[in-house]
């Protein structure tokens, strides 16, 4: 399998047409079909389903797309690495962000990490949780802010950054916010919007359940910021991580009896060949006051 190869089953999985595929790779379509039957050949099964004008990827063309990004996505940032690092002198740090974790108390830190740093360029990856160790490892991330998990990988060495609780969010003028904290049964009442991405939901469900309460969602999301500004429009509530907010016009509360609450963490490869720019942020994130 070659890199051409994986080049020309994602144009055809992102055009789901093979003329244009090929007028994009600058090969004829002849050519372009027989690079994905070799393609089909290596995979032991079909990629791309060709119906007429009805071109669709197969369920095996839906599961390797992703991982052919990935492969083309770290191809070009070893090239940036390498112009970096040849012709500019300047190092680049690929670091993974949670998709549920806000950017609040992190302006600050990269901040200072720059001024400190200041050949250094920084690129922020919005990642999915569960995918965190392996872009770690694969070398696609040199590090990544999330939650730390309960086990930990052997090879990954993990820094606790702060503690995050879980609290009600509503809009600024609700009368909510004459409140100091508010019932659970209180906020069942509500209209429920639903961050399908946030670590807390399982938990914060069963809780619910536990006291047989029912909380429909009116609207339910990976969107965080969708959410958020349907929460500042007064159109419901929401749970969220007293960090997290992204859109103004949200207050939050704690909600009583629901005591949840995550450890935010950076993680890197543990090894002795870590370039000085990931050794400055690692020494950063131990001595930065996080409380601030």
């Amino acid at each position: 399998m070659e890199l051409k190869q994986i080049r020309h089953f994602l144009s055809v999985a992102e055009t789901l047409n093979f003329t244009q595929a090929a007028d994009q790779n600058d090969i004829s379509q002849p050519a372009l079909t027989k690079s994905i039957q070799k393609l089909e050949e290596e995979f032991g099964g079909l990629l791309i389903v060709r119906d007429g004008k009805n071109t669709r990827l197969t369920e095996l063309g839906q599961k390797i797309r992703s991982e052919f990004s990935n492969i083309l996505e770290s191809e070009t940032r070893a090239k940036l690495l390498a112009h970096d690092y040849l012709e500019s002198g300047h190092s680049m740090l690929n670091i993974g962000i949670a998709d549920s974790l806000g950017p609040s108390k992190f302006v600050e830190f990269l901040a200072r990490y720059l001024s400190e740093n200041p050949n250094t360029r920084i690129v922020l990856h919005q990642i999915d949780q569960s995918t965190s160790q392996e872009a770690i490892l694969s070398g696609f991330l040199d590090a990544c802010i999330c939650t730390q998990r309960a086990t930990e990988n052997h090879k990954i060495k993990t820094t606790r950054l702060f503690e995050e609780r879980l609290l009600m969010a509503f809009a600024k003028n609700d009368d909510f916010a004459k409140k100091s904290e508010i019932e659970l049964e209180e906020f069942s009442k509500q209209n429920y919007l639903d961050r399908l991405n946030c670590e807390f939901r399982s938990g914060f469900l069963e809780m619910v359940d536990n006291k047989d309460l029912d909380i429909r969602p009116l609207i339910q999301s990976d969107r965080e910021d969708w959410i958020q500004q349907l929460v500042a429009a007064g159109k419901g509530v929401c749970t969220l991580g007293e960090f997290s907010r992204v859109v103004s016009g949200i207050r939050m509360r704690p909600i009583n009896g629901v005591d949840l609450q995550r450890t935010v963490a950076i993680s890197f490869v543990f090894g002795s060949a870590a370039s000085p720019s990931i050794i400055a942020l690692e020494k950063l994130a131990q001595n930065y006051d996080w409380d601030c």
